[in-house]
């Protein structure tokens, strides 16, 4: 072999390879074009934790102070579903009523367009006019996802008023910030003004509370009485008295005698300038604090964002008033930055062991611009992702990640047969052309095909698109660039490389030699025994097939649905029996506080080193706590979230009135209806909850289901006024009355004002003391018409009886939700949902037949998930069919290609149960991608023996020079992707864990699929060659058959 040889014979090609061949100016002007924009994607592209999608809920949420349950059900929310009955594109409604409020959530349908839906429900509900007195205007509003950037723990005073004007001062400053839009700072109480007045001085100067309440309205507030036309100008009359603070509330008289005497609020009443009546409790590491939520906007970039955070927080520190701090909590940018990192490191390696791979079986220079197609086609992508609206975020990156072990298989194909070419011709631009041309159909088809996979994905609508759509578009887009690259850059790169002979010697050549040795003494005689018995040659496949499956039916290898990963801020959420009160509340939370403690005390014990950096404490209501954990780095943790859990669990306090206890240690819990849940429906309300009830009990027996909950309550304690026949003969109602009587134990609001920025409710009512005694409500002085006042327990009859605590409904039932937590080291939710089907949903049908269950949870949006995954994967192989039999020119050909998808499962099965791996939905995208790499592989084949056929060669002939020719090929496109994602299949950090199923399963998958293409596919052309000859042979009887007998009927 001699370089720069030409063979003579041939024309020179033509075409737009060999242009660029021709023309190596404009290969590498489009190269840096591509490498210089997306440089610049890159460093512009927005950056965010998840991809921005839109929520397809409307909530509707009402707000009617100190009425019961049944009195939200009954006039704000079933009036409200009613009225929503012929709103269009509404796929479930739910609603909740509890004391004092209640929500209604609108889930639309999948493609509706929020807000004209939102103008709709707006106006139905307008038009109701028989919404109860005294409710406050409801709330509608479409919910809006806002990405959590930073989250943010002010401590320093034991003063929670302190704390709350710092913290108000710390959030407007932050959002002068050019980068912060949003700031949650609710976690202090409401402000309140309380005026109390105790009963006995409303009896000595004969007034009500109400009449306290008229008073503050009528002497505190700003008034207008229009302007004073001058021939200056105009000049306004007004009246500024409205009070602000306690002190100027004081002042206000209350009752004016008739000689002139005044009694001013200050004299009856004890006023409280302060918070709202309930518990503040909010500990960070033992010390009083104050939390607040830095969120970014769907336009802002998550870095920008927490960044400017950052910059602020350790600025503010050096200003704040002694004692005072101001720490990150959460800065969500770890996860992000982490899995990018990760992201390059792993293509780094993987690029490394891929160049090795391609050194050994071609050369040096060839290798290297074969490896130069990956940040080619990762960067063409970094250019084009902000047109499509795609972000770097975890589920971009994880695409990335997928696309690393497949998106140079057409570059290494494409440069492999030109390497060949030139070994065997001599190297000349005419002959890098010719080889890139040989494969160009089927390498281009190749791809064309992998995007057809994904391509549907593209059409997913609602929440699910936030994570389908970016996937897809970014493998797509790093496709059509790698097509790009290595149809039009690669062969001129190529062409103008001189290459100078190999010695005979060198160990590239030894290497060649003992490759080819390979191919003629081992595979191609092992490929002619199974050619010669390819019926048992398929057999031996479809048995395999059958023992794989069998690893998943048989629980050998799991099906998890998505795989838990441990968390670095686990925490625990509890809610309270309704008629919890806060004091109980807290309690519960201060135990499980003390058990954190204890916890960390034994762990730093047992292994000598701490697992637990921070940890904060808060009621969120009175009935709900939160405890959120910060852990060590992840290298210097004893053990992980999970096992932390489990000591939880074991050393979780007997709480009295608990109704509900989820602790999130995965990544990605944090589920309303638990990883695994039920919703049963049913009018009578005693029956759903005995059988929700039941169910959990029955739930709790399962092993590995774990963290049960429900939202039943409790019976709420309830005081039933039922009127005497006197209370008539006075003139009172039962309105009148209970009015009366809220006013004094509930609170009368006077007025509302802002104050710095912030509403201030004015509530006139008995004090404390007064409302915590049972025995005074029977004491409680009521007002008649004419001015005299009667005993409560004069004119009505006090009953106690058990009330609702709490409603849910939905679709028109009253509901009930049964949940917990599925520990994946004991089971998987598929498990569970399978035994709760056969064993116990039969019995609760049967004991309560007025119930209908649903399944929810996780698990339910899982498999819904995995629905559209297997609508999506079917319309992309009917795309692949209609793809291959272009090039192929044949109906048949296409589905020998196509058959050895199912049997690539084989090597991601096997893959799985060796490295110990669930398979999870991540795992299913990794046999995805595989299918398109199966597919290209058999495609270079199969084209190869419709070209070897064309020259006149047989079946047999054709099959066995394929398999020669097209081996190195095969094996390189497998190997690399193999070695591509090694790094990632044993990558240890956390960032790794929802990728490393993927990894494995494309990496085996492609694997297995080498042996596949170059044993199973010949076999199954000769099957096909087989079947059409007995058709041939077949028809050919029939018809000779019917020649004869129309020569009989002639003779005769």
């Amino acid at each position: 072999m001699t370089q720069n040889h030409v063979t003579q014979d041939q024309p020179r090609p033509t075409g737009i390879i060999a242009w660029f061949a021709n023309n190596p100016v404009a290969a590498n002007l489009l190269m840096v074009f591509i490498i210089v924009l997306g440089l610049i994607g890159y460093a512009t592209a927005q950056r965010q934790m998840f991809p921005q999608m839109e929520v397809n809920y409307i909530h509707v949420n009402s707000v009617f102070r100190g009425a019961a349950p049944q009195e939200i059900e009954e006039g704000i929310l079933i009036k409200v579903e009613e009225a929503l009955q012929d709103v269009e594109g509404i796929k479930r409604v739910r609603s909740v009523a509890w004391r004092g409020g209640g929500q209604v959530s609108i889930e639309l349908d999948e493609g509706e367009d929020i807000s004209q839906r939102l103008d709709q429900v707006k106006l139905n509900i307008d038009s109701i006019a028989t919404f109860p007195a005294g409710m406050e205007p409801l709330t509608i509003y479409q919910v809006e996802f806002r990405q959590q950037a930073v989250e943010l723990v002010l401590t320093g005073s034991d003063n929670p008023i302190e704390l709350k004007e710092m913290g108000r001062d710390i959030e407007r400053e932050l959002l002068q910030l050019n980068n912060v839009s949003f700031v949650d700072f609710n976690s202090m109480p409401a402000w309140e003004i309380g005026v109390e007045v105790a009963p006995e001085t409303l009896r000595r100067y004969a007034i009500t509370l109400q009449d306290v309440a008229t008073a503050i309205r009528q002497y505190s507030d700003n008034l207008s009485a229009g302007n004073i036309r001058t021939e200056s100008g105009m000049i306004a009359i007004r009246s500024e008295q409205r009070a602000y603070r306690g002190d100027d509330f004081a002042q206000i008289p209350v009752i004016v005698g008739n000689q002139g005497e005044i009694v001013y609020l200050g004299d009856i009443a004890t006023i409280h300038d302060g918070f709202e009546e309930r518990i503040n409790y909010m500990r960070y590491n033992g010390q009083p604090s104050a939390f607040m939520a830095v969120n970014a906007s769907s336009s802002q970039s998550l870095p920008d964002v927490a960044g400017a955070v950052n910059d602020y927080v350790e600025w503010k520190n050096t200003d704040l008033p002694p004692g005072f701090e101001l720490n990150v909590l959460v800065d969500m940018t770890y996860y992000l930055n982490g899995r990018l990192t990760m992201m390059l490191t792993n293509m780094l390696q993987g690029g490394v062991l891929v160049f090795l791979m391609l050194m050994l079986f071609l050369r040096m220079r060839v290798a290297f611009w074969v490896m130069l197609g990956l940040p080619v086609a990762f960067l063409g992508a970094f250019w084009l992702m902000p047109f499509f609206s795609i972000s770097i975020n975890i589920i971009s990156l994880f695409a990335f990640i997928m696309v690393l072990g497949i998106v140079v298989d057409d570059a290494i194909v494409t440069g492999e047969s030109a390497y060949a070419e030139t070994e065997a011709n001599g190297h000349s631009i005419d002959n890098v052309v010719r080889g890139a041309q040989h494969v160009a159909v089927p390498a281009t088809f190749g791809v064309l095909t992998t995007i057809a996979v994904f391509a549907p994905f593209l059409m997913t609508q609602g929440m699910d698109a936030a994570f389908f759509k970016p996937l897809a578009g970014v493998v797509i887009l790093c496709l059509i660039f790698s097509l790009i690259e290595s149809k039009l850059i690669l062969p001129a790169h190529l062409a103008h490389t001189k290459l100078k002979p190999l010695k005979e010697n060198d160990i590239r050549a030894r290497f060649n030699r003992r490759f080819q040795a390979f191919i003629n003494n081992v595979y191609q005689p092992l490929l002619h025994r199974c050619i010669s018995h390819r019926y048992m040659t398929f057999a031996v496949f479809v048995a395999l097939f059958i023992i794989s499956m069998s690893l998943i039916t048989s629980g050998h290898v799991r099906n998890v649905g998505q795989p838990k990963v441990s968390h670095d801020y686990p925490s625990i959420n509890f809610e309270m029996n309704q008629s919890a009160s806060e004091q109980q509340t807290l309690a519960a939370l201060q135990s499980l506080e003390q058990m954190f403690h204890q916890v960390e005390a034994e762990s730093q014990e047992e292994f000598g080193q701490p697992m637990m950096v921070n940890i904060l404490a808060f009621l969120n209501g009175q009935t709900q706590g939160r405890i959120l954990m910060t852990l060590v780095a992840e290298d210097d943790r004893p053990y992980n979230s999970f096992e932390l859990s489990r000591r939880w669990r074991e050393a979780m306090p007997e709480i009295a009135g608990l109704r509900e206890l989820t602790i999130y240690d995965s990544v990605m819990s944090g589920g309303g209806d638990g990883d695994l849940g039920y919703r049963l429906f049913a009018r009578d309300l005693n029956q759903l909850n005995d059988a929700g009830n039941w169910l959990a009990a029955e739930l709790r027996r399962i092993p590995g289901f774990i963290d049960i909950s429900s939202t039943i309550d409790s019976s709420a304690r309830e005081f039933n006024i039922a009127l005497k026949p006197r209370a008539h003969q006075l003139g009172l109602t039962p309105a009148t009355i209970v009015a009366q009587v809220g006013h004094g134990f509930y609170g009368a609001e006077a007025q509302r004002m802002i104050r710095d920025g912030d509403e201030v409710r004015v509530m006139v009512r008995y004090p404390r003391d007064t409302r915590e005694q049972i025995s005074e409500l029977e004491y409680t002085r009521i007002r008649l018409a004419n001015g005299d006042f009667v005993m409560l327990g004069d004119v009505a009859q006090l009953e106690e009886v058990p009330g609702v605590a709490r409603v849910n409904r939905e679709s028109g039932f009253r509901t009930v939700r049964v949940f917990g937590s599925v520990d994946q080291a004991v089971t998987t939710s598929g498990e569970v949902a399978t035994a709760v089907s056969e064993n116990i949903m039969p019995e609760l049908l049967e004991r309560f037949p007025g119930v209908r269950t649903e399944l929810g949870g996780d698990f339910a949006e899982q498999q819904q998930q995995a629905a559209e995954m297997v609508m999506f994967f079917v319309a992309g192989l009917l795309a692949v069919f209609i793809l291959l039999a272009i090039p192929l020119k044949s109906y048949s050909q296409p589905l020998i290609v196509m058959s050895v998808i199912p049997f690539g499962m084989i090597g991601a099965v096997w893959g799985h149960f060796i490295l110990g791996y669930d398979l999870s939905m991540m795992s299913f995208f990794g046999i995805i991608a595989a299918a398109g790499v199966v597919i290209n592989d058999s495609l270079v084949l199969t084209s190869y023996v419709n070209y070897a056929r064309s020259q006149g060669l047989s079946m047999y002939e054709s099959v066995m020079g394929a398999g020669r020719k097209r081996f190195r090929a095969i094996i390189l496109t497998s190997l690399t992707t193999f070695f591509g994602l090694l790094p990632i299949m044993f990558e240890k950090s956390l960032q790794a864990q929802f990728v490393i199923p993927m990894a494995i399963s494309l990496a085996f998958a492609v694997l297995f699929a080498t042996m596949i293409t170059l044993l199973l596919v010949p076999c199954l052309y000769l099957i096909l060659d087989d079947f059409k000859g007995l058709l041939v042979r077949l028809f050919g009887r029939i018809l000779r058959r019917r020649e004869r007998l129309e020569e009989s009927s002639t003779t005769s």
